[in-house]
């Protein structure tokens, strides 16, 4: 096929997804370095691409902006801009009707989505891919294996540039993160657990961070940062660490694409469709015959016992091998 030279990837959410989804994008530009690639991006998102050098221009998407009917004049204008940028290849790695409809507003030749689009994005592509019943990352790769491009699936190319914050400055690699938070109950192992944990390894200094209600945790070998990050820092406080703990969560595959030795806790969802995609990935669980659900709320008599089962031994344990 004739080398694009303007290509867009749709992917504007979320955090974890568009990680394992970056990719595609460094896939792409290795095979046709004069391309422009641009991304479209949640705003909210943006600093995780900026600077990236598989990308070239950010289409950002002001998702809250647009809930209320009185954006339809910027919304047609936003539409038109994308008309105008002429692409020869869109790529829709979201597949919901809203970057369908992104996808058709380009009118490009050669509009490529992924066969388990829903929402009725199926029908705005003018190529489908064939993607059951494959993880998340690999889903995501079968659009280089469509164009002939072979995937690397671990190339991220993200690099922090974003100071430590203050706290932490004279700490890099002597701290691990505990990311305790995540959107779905059933995500979450209770907090109490982190608490033991920080108490079981007096000898570690953790850092506790992450956006959510806000629960006592407290220890001399304890900084608190929860609340007090951008997306940029974050990058920086998890490309630090020595290790990281957290939930099945956005973060979680931030540090995993940074390289970072990550423990990843499992509950209601399922680790092998979206298990963090890196090489020092360590996935923990409690084999119970409901999980995963992927229910975001638990109605069982014992509730969250897919969780509640891992104990803080468990973790510390599997900590220390990673730290090994």
């Amino acid at each position: 096929m004739t080398a694009p030279s303007r290509i867009l990837i749709v992917k504007p959410s979320a955090l974890g997804d568009v990680i394992q989804a970056l990719p595609v994008a460094t896939g792409l530009k290795r095979h046709w370095p004069q391309a422009r690639i641009d991304w479209i991006i949640n705003e909210a998102y943006q600093d995780l691409l900026s600077g990236h050098p598989a990308i070239d221009r950010l289409v950002l998407y002001p998702r809250r902006r647009w809930k209320t009917p009185l954006c339809l004049r910027e919304v047609w204008r936003w539409a038109r801009d994308l008309r105008q940028q002429q692409y020869d290849l869109v790529i829709d790695l979201q597949g919901l009707l809203r970057s369908g409809l992104m996808t058709a507003a380009t009118k490009a030749p050669r509009r490529i989505g992924l066969e388990s689009a829903r929402e009725g994005a199926r029908h705005f592509y003018t190529e489908r891919i064939d993607d059951y019943p494959l993880a998340a990352a690999e889903r995501y790769l079968c659009a280089l294996e469509h164009l002939g491009i072979a995937p690397q699936r671990f190339d991220f190319q993200l690099k922090p540039t974003a100071p430590l914050p203050e706290p932490l400055c004279g700490r890099t690699g002597r701290y691990i993160v505990l990311h305790p938070y995540s959107r779905w109950h059933t995500k979450l192992w209770p907090w109490r657990n982190f608490q033991t944990l920080i108490n079981q390894m007096p000898q570690q200094h953790f850092v506790l961070l992450g956006e959510g209600p806000w629960f006592p945790i407290e220890g001399a070998n304890l900084t608190d940062l929860r609340g007090r990050l951008n997306l940029s820092t974050l990058m920086t406080v998890l490309a630090s660490a020595q290790a990281v703990v957290s939930t099945d969560s956005g973060p979680a595959h931030l540090a995993a694409a940074l390289e970072v030795p990550t423990l990843v806790l499992f509950g209601a969802t399922d680790w092998h469709r979206t298990k963090p995609a890196g090489r020092k990935v360590k996935v923990l669980t409690h084999d119970v015959f409901c999980a995963p659900c992927l229910k975001r709320r638990c109605y069982r008599d014992v509730p969250m016992e897919c969780l509640t089962g891992i104990s803080p031994d468990a973790v510390a344990s599997q900590l220390s091998i990673l730290l090994r």
